[in-house]
């Protein structure tokens, strides 16, 4: 990144009103020049990431910290901040009890020279294992050398969109059934990756598909194979080294 820890945030004008579907109307906004697309949106404590930007007064969102959660609609009106900071790692990963990045500055540093325990100004990780809470520095630097609101030019951020969900398949047997899912990626250098998934029960649980297709864009399901069946549930993880993963709408083959 440009710049790391509280430094990163970035100039931000207005005010917002946010929609459930993740619709951002700003008034006396400047999104095409103070945001970029992979920022951070904060509004209430609550962090949104920028997925795209359609005007200085529009642009759409996701939770920053759970792929495919519920958006918190915001009121018009409401403050906001944006920044460049990255996604929290999430909860209970690697048997972790919690987890979370924190950007700490030098200003923190001499107020709370305990903040979280961090040793250095930067990015820090901070989990928590039993009783025993581990700090590991991601990145150190001293305030002197960040420069905040400068773009990621050398660790972009990666985001997936889903362009065109999967639709449901009803085909005779033996004729084949497709599934076939479009997604983007923004950030120069990503490449995508797909899994499709089975459920053979309403979508309770999932599973990776073995049919042969199953790592590409389009599935295909021939009438060899054992997930050829009557109101099978099919869809698709779409992931990226870097980015969250998203998952697409789940569809159902009908077999006459």
């Amino acid at each position: 990144m440009a710049g790391w820890g509280k430094a990163d945030n970035k100039t931000a004008s207005g005010t917002i009103e946010l929609a459930a579907d993740g619709s951002v109307t700003g008034t006396s906004t400047a999104f095409t020049t103070q945001a970029a697309v992979g920022d951070v949106l904060t509004a209430n404590s609550i962090d949104f990431r920028i997925t795209a930007i359609a005007s200085d007064t529009a642009c759409t969102v996701v939770d920053a910290d759970t792929a495919g959660a519920t958006i918190v609609a915001q009121s018009a009106g409401a403050s906001y901040a944006l920044s460049e900071k990255p996604s929290l790692v999430g909860n209970s990963v690697g048997g972790y009890t919690s987890e979370n990045i924190h950007g700490v500055d030098t200003n923190e540093m001499a107020a709370n020279k305990t903040q979280e325990g961090a040793a250095h100004t930067g990015w820090n990780h901070v989990r928590t294992v039993g009783s025993r809470k581990i700090v590991e520095t991601l990145v150190a630097m001293s305030k002197n050398g960040i420069t905040g609101d400068a773009e990621d030019v050398v660790f972009e951020d990666y985001l997936i969109a889903i362009a065109t969900q999967p639709a449901a398949a009803s085909v005779t047997s033996p004729a084949d059934a497709e599934f076939t899912v479009a997604a983007t990626i923004t950030g120069s250098g990503g490449t995508l990756a797909y899994q499709w998934q089975v459920s053979t029960d309403s979508g309770s649980t999932w599973a990776n598909t073995v049919d042969a297709s199953g790592t590409a864009a389009t599935l295909t399901v021939t009438s060899t194979d054992a997930e050829y069946v009557d109101a099978n549930e099919f869809r698709c993880v779409v992931s990226a080294t870097g980015a969250d993963s998203v998952t697409s709408n789940a569809v159902a083959v009908t077999i006459a």
